[in-house]
């Protein structure tokens, strides 16, 4: 007995020795020595909990670094199809195009040819897109209240768009152009800082359409009672009474082989908006989450001071992720597809990896696997360029397999993910689903109840009910007869006795019942 208490007590301490290990190891793995940030994700409590680092900061560059002047407050970056990048150097009123790899100017877009031979300058650029169907450079050139469509060839202007003279238009208010992108069918998109309506659309040939993905206003109560006032008020009241108007989105980007466009808001009372993913016909098609959190779930710093979240810059990776800069906190979060977080990277500070408090101002990725990303920190005047760790890569290859319907295939790739990270929430649902498509309906209902995924744990469980039951039918029926049987003479025998006894009771004589 002694012996056997021994053996257990040494068990327990063994095991608790482990779970320290375990936990320390867990603790210490997800921060890199060299990140200036806690690294974290969000389980499926929505709790921040420390996590693998998807990317890590790998240098800072400057206009210096690419031996140039220094940036003054550039405001777009942008890749092509080429994977050369362009910046928008704003204060100096010039475009660098800059080689892939990131260490040389390839070109210094400052003045250009118009089409009746005269030169022309930018003046405080914003934006600039490079189409891959039609090669051309397109340029929202903001003091100048024109965009400009040209030939990188040659930099000769193939077209210029100012305020049109339409009736849809406004004409109280100004051109001035913040942001632009094409589409595959030559549609021109100009996002501009004065206007509610949506992003102005112009034809492939610089004709004013309209406007094109206006937002929504959230369903507010002010904006109720705003509503039920203005229904019963008179024409007079109307014009006193303050008008409910969508916030404007300020930036976008465009999934070029989907042809959808995403737009980002970076003001707003609500989440509304925040991030849309609009269909050539705009139509919001991610109108379903007005309750998603983009960004940080709580918006109150570790010392309790609380924020708001600012999403400045959205891009669409190549393998179709949804990457959105955060310019209050200086963090990048990362999305797949279908919008479940992948990863957080960056913060707010002085050394490679952060960016100055309001600052980030765009966000660029680069790689068939979103292997790179990009933050232009305008205040800084530099890009930070993050690279994919190995920890990140799994987590790609696994989501891109899921995504693709290929569950069980993702399953070995989910399950190494879990052995590096046993906080990531994404791979127990990636692992349920796994085992839901291999007819594993008990494992799916584990991982599922590990993800609190109570919708996926139903459907596995009705699955895995179904199963035993049709596995177990013949023997289940032999029980019911069995007990029925059983019921039945029990009933019968019962029956007879309670019969009996009265019958008895009955036929006593009447002395000895007194």
């Amino acid at each position: 007995m002694r012996s056997f208490v021994k053996k257990h007590l040494l068990r327990q301490i063994a095991s608790a020795g482990l779970c320290v290990l375990m936990t320390a190891s867990a603790l210490a793995s997800p921060v890199h020595a060299n990140e200036p940030y806690d690294v974290y994700n969000y389980n499926y409590l929505g709790e921040a909990v420390p996590s693998q680092a998807g990317y890590l900061a790998e240098r800072a560059v400057s206009g210096l670094d690419l031996g140039t002047t220094a940036l003054k407050s550039p405001s777009d970056l942008y890749k092509d199809a080429d994977d050369h990048f362009y910046i928008v150097d704003s204060g100096n009123n010039r475009i660098l195009k800059v080689n892939p790899d990131f260490t040389e100017i390839i070109a210094e877009l400052t003045t250009f040819t118009m089409p009746d031979g005269s030169k022309t300058s930018l003046k405080n650029p914003k934006g600039v897109y490079v189409s891959p169907d039609t090669g051309l450079l397109y340029i929202a050139d903001n003091e100048n209240g024109r965009a400009l469509i040209v030939d990188p060839a040659d930099n000769t202007v193939k077209m210029e768009i100012s305020k049109p003279a339409s009736a849809v238009y406004d004409q109280q208010l100004t051109f001035l152009p913040q942001k632009i992108l094409c589409d595959n069918a030559g549609n021109i998109y100009i996002v501009l800082n004065n206007t509610t309506k949506g992003a102005a659309m112009f034809d492939r040939n610089g004709e004013f359409i309209g406007y094109y993905g206006a937002n929504s206003v959230a369903a507010t109560a002010e904006v109720i009672a705003n509503h039920f006032w203005n229904a019963i008020a008179s024409e007079e009241e109307k014009r006193r009474r303050a008008r409910s108007t969508p916030t404007a989105f300020d930036n976008f980007d465009i999934d070029t082989e989907k042809g959808f466009i995403y737009t980002s808001t970076s003001s707003g009372s609500t989440n509304t908006d925040i991030v849309k993913k609009v269909n050539p016909e705009g139509h919001n098609l991610f109108g379903h989450m007005s309750n998603y959190t983009w960004g940080d779930l709580f918006s109150t710093w570790y010392s309790g001071v609380s924020y708001k979240t600012k999403i400045v810059d959205i891009d669409i990776g190549d393998d179709g992720s949804i990457n959105c800069l955060d310019s209050t906190t200086g963090r990048v979060f990362q999305y797949d597809e279908e919008a479940d977080l992948l990863f957080i990277m960056g913060a707010t500070g002085d050394m490679v990896g952060t960016f100055n408090a309001g600052s980030a101002a765009a966000i660029e990725t680069k790689g068939a696997n979103c292997e790179s990303i990009y933050v232009l920190d305008s205040g800084k005047g530099t890009i930070t360029i993050f690279e994919q760790t190995v920890f990140g890569e799994i987590v790609h290859d696994a989501t891109a397999l899921y995504n693709g319907g290929y569950y069980e295939e993702a399953l070995e790739p989910w399950l190494e993910v879990l052995k590096r990270d046993g906080n990531y929430r994404r791979a127990y649902l990636g692992i349920a689903s796994a085992y839901y498509n291999m007819g594993q309906y008990k494992d799916a209902m584990e991982y599922a109840k590990k993800a609190d995924a109570s919708g996926r744990y139903n459907k596995a469980f009705e699955r895995y009910r179904s199963e035993f039951l049709k596995a177990n039918l013949t023997w289940i029926l032999i029980a019911v007869v069995v007990l029925w049987i059983l019921w039945r003479v029990g009933s019968s025998y019962l029956k007879k006795r309670r019969n009996k006894a009265l019958h008895t009771a009955s036929s006593a004589p009447a002395d000895s019942q007194e």
